[in-house]
């Protein structure tokens, strides 16, 4: 059985609304016991080359990197499902849905086609978790530096990126935190959902331009 959808899409508009406000998010509390065996063991050996260590560190996320243009994405994501602008026309919204319950979505500029916004969560249960994760991740060909997050609890999360730079338990329960680079340029937010035993299901990357 899978996570509700329109408990979801409560998140998921609300994700929409703070993209301008350096917002991301993940949650969930110091328990370790349901972490999967492969993240546990990316923390220990630093999955070897990963350097993303603060937010500094995000100025790429799924093989998009900062300042790419629309025109691009396909290349690395491939086809996209669907696409809006929203109710503004400030952004051009592109969905990635070819896996069902591991969805990426992308807002970018809509005047310069900029990517500004990049999304992606884990929608099944935690006895689902690992297997939607893992065909995202042969979907997409995420790479360990960003993969190594979902499934991660918030003391492992904080452990590898430091005190946050917002820190929230937002309405049922789901635990928020985000880091913003120095820069201003660059912030990631990670989301831990009681329904999925508070691992991080959902990882945002705003960037500023």
């Amino acid at each position: 059985m899978k996570i509700a959808k329109n408990l979801r899409n409560v998140w998921f508009v609300a994700a929409i609304a703070s993209v301008s406000m350096f917002s991301v998010a993940c949650g969930g509390d110091n328990s370790s016991t349901t972490t999967t065996t492969e993240n546990k063991d990316s923390i220990t050996d630093g999955k070897k080359g990963c350097d993303k260590n603060s937010a500094e560190d995000w100025d790429n996320f799924l093989g998009i990197e900062y300042g790419t243009n629309e025109l691009a994405l396909e290349a690395t994501l491939g086809k996209f499902t669907g696409g809006e602008y929203t109710a503004d026309s400030s952004a051009f919204i592109y969905y990635f849905k070819r896996v069902e319950n591991a969805p990426v979505t992308v807002w970018v500029n809509g005047k310069t086609g900029d990517v500004e916004t990049i999304f992606m969560e884990i929608l099944g249960y935690e006895q689902y978790f690992q297997t939607d994760l893992e065909a995202g991740i042969k979907e997409f060909n995420i790479q360990d530096c960003d993969a190594r997050f979902f499934g991660m609890t918030y003391a492992e999360v904080t452990k590898i990126m430091g005190k946050p730079s917002a820190d929230e338990t937002l309405e049922g329960g789901v635990k928020s935190i985000s880091y913003d680079s120095k820069n201003f340029k660059y912030s990631v937010n990670f989301k831990f959902y009681p329904e999925q035993a508070e691992m991080c299901s959902s990882i945002s990357v705003n960037w500023f331009y």
